[in-house]
């Protein structure tokens, strides 16, 4: 591993401009000072990508200690103080004005402001990280005597009808919570630690103000969120109640969290009417893949190639996206099954990819990312939706126009489901970490059943507290991330709109997959995946619809 020099070595000939210097010196400045971090950046970056990568396709105890390694030295680089304090000066004297550079001093600053804190305590935290990671990675199921795979979880929980079968198999799974939970407290600690030296007042504050979100604008939009859904999703939940407790011959009162066909009850029920499963029980998801991006004039033939797509020993159970090297070689990671779950994920995993790979490559390395999670999470649940999409089922999949046609008001309807009931399950998950890092002696195992009851209008398993929480893998190793999906969301649905409206010249915003229209994919290469980070998400959403992100078209799309 290469290693590197204190960046104040490197920088010592570099002057901080005084107030009296005009911009093209601070920009001066500045330039020389991005130019020498990329330098040590970007070859660490690399191999922290390849080593995360090759970790989570192996699950083996070298791949982690690598992986650990390489960002420990990555720690250590966003960590010195005299580069830190240098950004910080440009930042105050408020002279760099070229766009371009302004805004990469802006992520500059903010990237190493988080590396500020004690460098011991950060490496502590991505130990710790990776040790979770690796719980989570090679953690199979025991039920009775059998040795269960969350794809296989999944399927009991999706088919089976027998209320013992399906209890085994959720409280199989929720064991991985019990074993991270102890890692968990410790993170949460580490991490408010982390925060406090940073002059926030815990790491749930930190983490939004780095992410360019006002805590008290985030609690007010979800607050707006409750109030646009809670009474569709409380007649909703009725109507599911009643179907669940059909199908178990059981009373709607003795529901319990297994009996919702999924682990956190966060994807709808199988509707009536509109088994997708069974559309896609010979499908060649892969290749529908290729197809489907190709026929919106974004072919993803090079990520799919570079992919490590089912099932294997060591291997990551969930998906992601991997930006490899901020240059176009995005991978998916996946675990693909044909069923309509991982037709969904497929899609929305490579929506990521699309994301990462047209970036335009003269987007400077520093701003070579999505503008924020936000704008390439409701990409990517755009793409990942259009299986339930009666246009993508007959032009993509295939199917008769006559057999879509039949599901296709159950599969709109169960789209309309799932969106509906994402409201809520983004509540639970954002303010239960808002309540953890503000109150981490709390029992949390009650502040997460009472949010479930509250939002999702779920009974808890039993009597009693359960670190069920910690079985939900983005709270430990992607802390303070999960409202970005449902600011995905409403994003999307202003993408999903505009297109409708100013490019197909349409006002079949939900009806349409884009299917043979290459000129969807020209505005969303252009208009959103392009400028990359050039611009803030406030500032990317008015570039690319023309308004600010609203819950108007999210609103439109959720009604009956």
């Amino acid at each position: 591993m290469r290693r590197l020099l204190p960046l104040i070595v490197i920088l010592t000939a570099v002057l901080v401009p005084t107030r009296a210097q005009d911009a093209s010196a601070a920009e001066r400045e500045f330039r020389a000072l991005c130019d020498a971090y990329v330098a040590h950046y970007k070859p660490l970056f690399l191999e922290s990508q390849a080593a995360w990568w090759e970790a989570n396709i192996t699950g083996t105890d070298a791949a982690y200690t690598h992986k650990k390694t390489v960002e420990k030295t990555i720690v250590d680089l966003h960590s010195d103080p005299n580069t830190f304090a240098r950004l910080k000066a440009l930042k105050e004297q408020d002279a760099v004005r070229d766009p371009v550079l302004r805004r990469e001093l802006d992520e500059l600053y903010r990237t190493f402001l988080a590396g500020q804190a004690d460098p011991q305590l950060q490496k502590q935290i991505v130990d710790l990280e990776s040790d979770v990671e690796q719980v989570f990675n090679t953690f199979r199921s025991r039920v009775g005597d059998k040795t269960l795979t969350e794809n296989d979880v999944r399927d009991i929980l999706a088919n089976n009808t027998d209320s013992a079968a399906v209890e085994a198999a959720w409280k199989g799974y929720m064991e991985v919570g019990a074993q991270a939970a102890p890692k968990l407290a410790q993170l949460v600690r580490l991490r408010n630690e982390e925060a406090k030296q940073l002059g926030f007042k815990n790491f749930f504050n930190m983490a939004l103000a780095l992410q360019e979100i006002d805590e008290a604008k985030l609690l007010t939009l979800f607050d707006e969120l409750d109030t646009l859904t809670r009474a569709p999703f409380a007649k909703l939940k009725t109507e599911i109640d009643a179907a669940r407790a059909a199908r178990f011959h059981t009373k709607v009162e003795e529901l319990r969290p297994w009996h919702f066909g999924d682990l956190f009850f966060q994807e709808a029920p199988q509707a009536p009417g509109a088994n997708l499963d069974e559309l896609f029980k010979d499908a060649d998801l892969v290749a529908l893949a290729r197809k489907y991006y190709a026929g919106i004039g974004l072919p993803a033939d090079d990520i799919l190639d570079h992919s490590d797509l089912y099932e294997k020993p060591g291997k990551c159970p969930h998906a992601f996206c991997c930006d490899m090297d901020h240059a176009g070689d995005a991978r998916v990671l996946a675990n693909v099954k044909p069923n309509l779950y991982w037709a969904d994920t497929i899609l929305h995993e490579l929506g990521h990819g699309v994301y990462d790979k047209y970036i335009r490559a003269d987007v400077p390395f520093v701003l070579h990312d999505a503008a924020h999670a936000m704008t390439t999470e409701g990409m990517a649940l755009m793409f990942g939706a259009m299986v339930k999409n009666e246009d993508w089922l007959t032009k993509v999949l295939g199917v008769p126009p006559e057999q879509a046609a039949r599901v296709g008001q159950a599969a709109r309807e169960s789209l309309r489901t799932e969106r509906l009931m994402f409201s809520p399950w983004a509540q639970v998950m954002m303010r239960f970490e808002q309540g953890m890092y503000s109150d981490p002696n709390q029992d949390l195992g009650k502040l997460w059943w009472d949010l479930k009851r509250r939002y999702q209008l779920l009974n808890p398993p039993e009597p009693g507290s359960r670190p069920d929480y910690a079985a939900k893998v983005h709270i430990l190793t992607n802390p303070v991330y999960y409202h970005s999906y449902m600011m995905g969301e409403l994003f999307a649905a202003q993408v999903r709109h505009f297109i409708a409206r100013e490019v197909l010249k349409s006002d079949a915003a939900r009806s349409s997959c884009y299917f043979g229209h290459p000129e969807a994919g020209t505005y969303l290469r252009d208009k959103v995946f392009g400028p990359g980070d050039l611009y803030s998400w406030n500032e990317l959403t008015k570039f690319a619809t023309g308004e600010p992100l609203t819950a108007k078209s999210f609103a439109e799309d959720i009604a009956p």
